[in-house]
């Protein structure tokens, strides 16, 4: 048999080993940044199927992995954590405080996994001592001092003198005022982390179906280039043989 022939036989062997729908393959942004696959997907390279509703996510010019909720806050998805179904985001500003008046995970697949509180926003003309219930909010303050406080009953103890109230916000993750700029998010539908806790990839079992189904992980990208490389060299030694 030509040798030639023996080595395309084995890439195709090698290839359907690793057969994966290349529209689902595997994404980053940068080739730092966290892996895109599903439930996630890459808008504008991937087509529907390979996500699940509420996981789009893009890549921004500085090639960011940005996810868009549906109030229209944008974070920045740092890291994403598949098994554990948890992703740690941030503000593209680095000031998640900015973006409390329009923040909601209303109607996203994503819930925070600390505690939710209600707040009331101060712009202070000097600096308060910090307590127990205020944070003062450095990536906010510009000419005045802006602090948040929890709870109406412990503003009514508090010397507000100098401060001028801005707004209130119900139900934020109490993350984004004592951190300013970290969120963790998980998500419980589609349950994907079952499958990558046994070391496997999840997909939905059909494009118009939202029922999911565990796969084994393809071949990596390094063993199909060893496998044409020796196809090639197979094919250099059968020009001489023959």
């Amino acid at each position: 048999m030509d040798l030639s022939v023996v080595a395309l036989f084995m890439l195709v062997l090698v290839g359907h080993g690793a057969r994966l729908d290349d529209q689902c393959r595997e994404e980053r942004c940068a080739k730092d940044g966290p892996a895109i696959r599903f439930p996630f997907r890459l808008k504008g390279k991937q087509p529907d199927h390979c996500g699940y509703p509420g996981f789009d996510l893009s890549c921004t010019e500085r090639k960011e992995t940005l996810l868009e909720l549906p109030t229209s806050a944008k974070l920045y998805v740092y890291e994403i954590d598949y098994a554990s179904q948890l992703i740690i985001a941030g503000d593209p500003d680095e000031c998640l405080p900015k973006q409390v008046r329009h923040f909601s995970l209303s109607g996203s697949p994503f819930k925070s996994t600390m505690m939710l509180s209600n707040y009331s926003f101060f712009n202070c003309t000097s600096r308060k001592e910090d307590g127990y219930n205020n944070r003062y909010l450095d990536c906010l303050s510009g000419a005045g001092y802006i602090y948040a406080y929890t709870s109406d009953y412990s503003i009514s103890y508090t010397d507000l003198t100098n401060c001028t109230k801005l707004y209130n916000v119900s139900s934020i993750p109490s993350e984004i005022v004592d951190l300013e700029n970290t969120l963790h998010l998980n998500w419980s539908t589609p349950d994907s982390g079952r499958c990558e806790r046994r070391g496997k990839f999840c997909r939905r079992n059909s494009s118009a179906s939202l029922e999911t189904e565990c796969y084994d992980k393809p071949k990596s990208k390094e063993g199909m280039v060893f496998v044409t490389r020796f196809s090639v060299h197979f094919e250099t030694i059968g020009s001489f043989v023959s």
